[in-house]
């Protein structure tokens, strides 16, 4: 029997084409805990399931997602009683997920950081689009991600 590709706007498809991005960003955003990250991850699909106005298919569903994605895990933050996270979680992630000493250093950014250096350096979202996003100003995620650089930069040497 010949394999069937799913079209753009099923949930298959959606579920296949974007699992691997909204895993990475919830992994960042809770910091490395393989736990949380399934159930944020899971979470951030049911509601697409749920969700009577789907975005239209492409840049507008992964936009969805990425917002989704944040938000569920902020939640999961507020929620969580749970602060320090074991890093060595990461090291079980996938092969398409390599850790690495640059990944265990941007762990330990603050949130917003995080998530700045995420959408523009992993996702190639301008500034302006990160902005959308993350719901601030351009020049704030260009500050992130100025911070952040100069974080990385004294961690990991130049």
């Amino acid at each position: 029997m010949a394999d069937i590709t799913p079209c753009e706007n099923t949930t298959e498809y959606i579920y296949s084409t974007y699992f691997d991005m909204v895993y990475r960003i919830c992994f960042v955003m809770l910091g490395g805990n393989a736990a949380d990250t399934e159930d944020a991850v899971q979470t951030v699909f049911m509601k697409y399931i749920e969700t009577a106005n789907k975005p239209a298919a492409g840049e507008h569903t992964k936009a969805w997602l990425i917002v989704t994605a944040k938000n569920t895990c902020l939640s999961f933050l507020r929620l969580s009683h749970r602060k320090n996270r074991d890093i060595d979680a990461a090291k079980n992630l996938s092969a398409d997920f390599h850790y690495s000493e640059a990944l265990d250093a941007v762990m330990h950014l603050p949130r917003k950081e995080k998530l700045a250096v995420y959408l523009c350096l992993y996702e190639e979202y301008t500034a302006a689009q990160a902005a959308k996003i993350m719901g601030c100003k351009e020049n704030t995620v260009y500050s992130y991600i100025h911070r952040a650089r100069k974080k990385l930069q004294r961690q990991l040497g130049e």
